[in-house]
């Protein structure tokens, strides 16, 4: 069984993410009620504790998978440091959540 390119998976998911952008930027989408607002937060928590346990993977594939050298422990640094800051972010938006009116 083969499996699957996790790269087109980030990618679908980051196209997902322009378009909510670009909806929103243009007016096509609107966080008009409260409720489209907990939403909303509830479902970017939930994506970006997916994003932080997605680097951490992308950064264990990456040490399995490179020569040891300078470039490759900055780029495991650095896929690292943005797992962790994303996992702050999922926290802050779980923490935004909990605040907000039922």
């Amino acid at each position: 069984m083969t499996s699957n390119n996790p790269a087109m998976r980030a990618r679908v998911a980051a196209d997902a993410l322009d378009r909510l952008v670009q909806d929103v930027q243009t007016g096509r989408a609107r966080w008009d009620h409260e409720q489209t607002i907990r939403q909303t937060t509830d479902e970017l928590a939930r994506l970006t504790a997916a994003m932080a346990s997605t680097l951490q993977q992308l950064a264990a594939a990456y040490g399995q998978q490179t020569r040891p050298g300078p470039a490759a422990e900055q780029t495991l640094t650095a896929l690292h440091q943005a797992g962790q800051h994303t996992v702050t972010a999922a926290d802050r938006l779980r923490q935004a959540r909990r605040t907000m009116t039922r």
